[in-house]
């Protein structure tokens, strides 16, 4: 469920653009002169990023493409901020803006990786076979990233091809080594409980301490896992 200060930002965007647009404005600049360290444009810019990033972090998307507009407004648009909209309008469910984001940041080389990614978790909601493919081309760019590889061994999971799940899930735990609560861990355990693998179970069980409750809630979506079904990559 989305916040009631989000919901209402829905509802009332339409009166207080210009009002609102101003006062962000005046906002963010009194929180950029808080925090830099150098009146620079290069320095400004940055914590103009880091504040943008922290909404999406937090979940303030409507704020988070506000800022971004902002920002275009004041110093132009670039792929990072672009990368930034389209992030915050997938997460709102406004997929074919951000689609159409996402395959123009295919053109900058730096970027390829995150617009394969994002259009991968769109298309898991309708096309799987599709959604494998793109969160691939996301991975063969950025072999480190472990979200990226979990996120991929989740579909291939969902797409009952679990020698390459297996792959990319060992990959993704061990790039997050020491991470306390790893969603790739999890999904690890997952596969072993799809594919009726229960030494493995317990043996990952054992080294990760990962207590009961977490994995009774993994066996009933392997369970539910069993009868095939559309479901989204976990992201």
């Amino acid at each position: 469920m989305r916040p009631l200060t989000t919901l209402l930002m829905a509802g009332l965007g339409v009166v207080c653009v210009a009002g609102c647009a101003s006062q962000m404005r005046r906002d963010m600049d009194r929180t950029v002169d808080s925090e830099v360290r150098s009146d620079t444009p290069e320095s400004r810019r940055e914590v103009h990023t880091d504040l943008i990033r922290g909404m999406l972090d937090t979940g303030q998307y409507y704020a988070a493409i506000a800022h971004v507009q902002t920002q275009v407004q004041q110093s132009g648009s670039t792929p990072q901020l672009r990368l930034f909209e389209a992030e915050a309008r997938r997460r709102l469910g406004q997929n074919a803006e951000a689609q159409a984001i996402y395959r123009d940041l295919l053109k900058s080389r730096d970027y390829q990786a995150d617009a394969y990614y994002g259009l991968g978790l769109i298309s898991s909601k309708t096309d799987l076979r599709t959604s494998v493919w793109q969160l691939q081309q996301a991975v063969q760019r950025r072999p480190t990233d472990a979200e990226m590889r979990n996120d991929l061994g989740y579909a291939l999971i969902l797409s009952r091809r679990y020698k390459e799940a297996l792959n990319e899930l060992a990959t993704a735990v061990e790039l997050e080594a020491g991470k306390p609560d790893s969603k790739a861990r999890n999904n690890l355990v997952l596969l072993m409980l799809v594919t009726g693998d229960e030494p493995a179970v317990k043996r990952l069980v054992r080294e990760t301490g990962m207590s009961p409750e977490t994995l009774s809630g993994l066996r009933r979506r392997a369970q539910a896992l069993a009868v095939p079904a559309k479901t989204p990559p976990a992201s």
